[in-house]
């Protein structure tokens, strides 16, 4: 009996270890980030906070005027895709930033609603 226990003990330790470990993996943007947008209005740098709640990633950009949450975020191996709607000058425009994930660094384009392109970069914090 005590063999079984200890068996059975092991395998969900593993188990969980293994889930765990799976998870970090398939969320490597997961952390703080100085985010940085070249656009061709200028360079603009702010924080982008990404996290995990209840199974699904969630992207929030910080500045000093204050928090954005992003429309969406996908992550596919080291691909990453970002997509954000600001209002500017009073009409709503669709980011989508794409790039890669490279440990400590993102960088990739930025598509500003189809009218002008620009790039990305991030560290992580």
């Amino acid at each position: 009996m005590r063999l079984i226990t200890a068996l059975l003990l092991t395998a969900t330790l593993s188990a969980l270890t293994s889930t765990t470990a799976t998870a970090a993996i398939q969320n490597p943007a997961v952390g703080a980030w100085d985010f940085t947008t070249n656009s061709p209005e200028g360079t603009f740098t702010t924080q982008l906070e990404i996290r995990q709640e209840a199974g699904a990633l969630v992207a929030v950009g910080k500045s000093p005027q204050g928090e954005r949450a992003y429309d969406s975020i996908a992550i596919d191996g080291n691909r990453i895709k970002l997509v954000v709607t600001i209002n500017y000058n009073g009409t709503g425009l669709t980011i989508t930033y794409t790039g890669t994930i490279d440990g400590k660094e993102m960088s990739g384009d930025a598509d500003f609603g189809g009218m002008a392109s620009g790039s990305w970069s991030a560290s992580r914090k």
